[in-house]
């Protein structure tokens, strides 16, 4: 991993009423994938003045969906922390990010005052959601757009942000604490990615897994509005189909089939062809959440952190061959609610 691919890039804390925000994340699922722990480390500024640094952790129990939590918790910006070079950590309040680490902890009951909210199982009344992981970071980050010169510019006249994958495929230690509930991570697949812009895309879709039966094998895949970004790796070597021709033009990426649930998508170049499957399963939770742009417009997030993945690939004209995992990462953004009969609690 690039050292610079997690720091911060906007100047904070931001003047107020200068639009920003910029996000660190991460997700990771024991190797039985019977949950999947998602977590955010957040700072907004919008162009109204609102300004606050944030934290929220998402819980989905494949076993119990009714023991699945969804939480967060804002914090002023007197109490943010964002450090860069020499190595970089993001602190919101006492709770710590690096590029290598995180710890958190949030309150599960809401306590009124309209900034923090619990929308969990409300048998998971008192207590707090905590967590507590460290990986070896990943020497690879992938981005949509291979070009980083391209990437500036979009950023700077589209408004389309920036992305990476800082840690796109890691194995986390640690645990995670729910009430009285403790969940033990060894060894377990993970994610960890860093996004900002002062504008993002009206819509996305994104899935990421690493928790195939080959474990050198990682899939990620990023759809913006029709223009489609894929990484493939194995044994070590990536084939990233990141290039300009790859995201758009008579060549690209396809996406065949997209809607919330069900993603079909294929790509070739740079030594390999596949073709992806995404489901999201019937009995699995979605976590659904909207949240602010700093433009004060609405984004709704339909989230499966269990999801089904099939993947067919062929390397240099090898035999084809087919895996499959029920622990993608997938999800489904957009202007307007994905899922319109779901409920997306804010934020906020």
């Amino acid at each position: 991993m690039a050292p610079e691919d997690n720091e911060p890039v906007l100047d904070w804390p931001l003047p107020v009423g200068e639009p920003g925000r910029e996000v660190w994340y991460s997700l990771v699922s024991p190797t039985d994938d019977s949950v999947a722990f998602w977590y955010r480390y957040t700072l907004l500024s919008t162009e109204g003045g609102r300004q606050e640094g944030r934290l929220w952790a998402a819980l989905t129990d494949r076993e119990d969906p009714d023991r699945s939590v969804f939480v967060t918790r804002s914090v002023p910006f007197e109490q943010v922390r964002a450090r860069g070079t020499p190595s970089f950590s993001l602190t919101i309040d006492d709770d710590e990010l690096t590029s290598a680490s995180a710890v958190g902890s949030i309150p599960l009951d809401a306590d009124g005052d309209g900034e923090d909210a619990d929308h969990g199982d409300p048998g998971h009344e008192g207590g707090e959601v905590s967590w507590d992981l460290s990986y070896d970071p990943d020497p690879y980050s992938f981005t949509p757009l291979r070009s980083e010169r391209l990437t500036n510019a979009l950023a700077k006249t589209v408004g389309t942000g920036k992305h990476w994958s800082a840690n796109e495929a890691v194995r986390m230690d640690g645990e995670v604490t729910v009430g009285d509930r403790t969940i033990e991570f060894e060894d377990a697949p993970g994610h960890q990615g860093h996004t900002l812009g002062s504008s993002p895309p009206d819509s996305w879709t994104w899935i990421q897994c690493n928790d195939f039966e080959d474990r050198s094998v990682v899939l990620e895949a990023l759809d913006i509005e029709g223009t489609l970004s894929i990484c493939l790796r194995r044994d070590g070597e990536v084939h990233a189909l990141n290039r300009l021709k790859h995201v758009v033009g008579p060549k690209s990426n396809t996406t065949e089939h997209d809607e919330p649930g069900f993603w079909r998508f294929s790509g070739s170049g740079e030594g390999v062809d596949l073709r992806v499957t995404v489901r999201a399963p019937e009995d699995v939770k979605w976590q659904t959440v909207s949240y602010m742009a700093p433009d004060e417009s609405l984004r709704y997030n339909a989230h499966c952190s269990l999801a089904d993945v099939t993947l067919t690939y062929t390397l240099d004209g090898d035999a084809p061959v087919t895996l499959e995992s029920s622990a993608g990462r997938a999800e489904w953004v957009g202007a307007e609610p994905p899922l319109p009969d779901r409920e997306y609690p804010p934020e906020w």
